[in-house]
């Protein structure tokens, strides 16, 4: 970036100069020497104050290892659970697919709720005949992203 005041001209000239002048200059090995000494003396006592733990190492991978497992087998279970909701949908209800279809080993979410009938017609659906004032179930599949995949109205 450069500029065409005449006072930044001087300022960029000023700092070629010093940063020529400081090339030049080489720091004596004995000071380099004590600053590696004193920064050693000052972070000595932190890496001393917290002493390795072969129980605590053990310890957090056995943690570590029992969370992965969990997450696998509730990945499981939820895509065991995606892959049999349209089955049973086309029998017990009515089944939207809004939004993008589901991928194979997408992880999703399956959220049961309970709205007013009313707002079925918003949906484009039209609800079922005497429940206009009653509440109905219905059975949402959310992606990874938070969107709806499809939506079930029972019956």
């Amino acid at each position: 970036m450069t500029s065409t005041r005449p006072e930044d001209c001087g300022l960029a000239d000023a700092l070629d100069a010093l940063r020529r002048a400081e090339a030049c200059m080489e720091t004596p090995p004995r000071v380099e020497a004590a600053v590696l000494e004193a920064w050693d003396k000052e972070h000595a006592h932190r890496a001393a104050s917290r002493p390795r733990s072969l129980w605590r190492d053990a310890a957090t991978v056995a943690a570590a290892i029992t969370i992965a497992i969990g997450l696998a087998q509730l990945g499981q279970q939820l895509q065991r659970a995606t892959q049999r909701t349209p089955e049973r949908s086309r029998d017990s209800g009515t089944l939207l697919l809004v939004g993008e279809p589901i991928l194979q080993g997408e992880p999703v979410r399956m959220v049961r709720m309970r709205v007013p009938a009313a707002t079925l017609t918003g949906l484009g659906v039209r609800p079922v005949t005497g429940t206009q004032g009653e509440h109905v179930d219905v059975d949402v599949i959310v992606g990874e992203d938070g969107v709806a995949r499809a939506i079930r109205v029972g019956r």
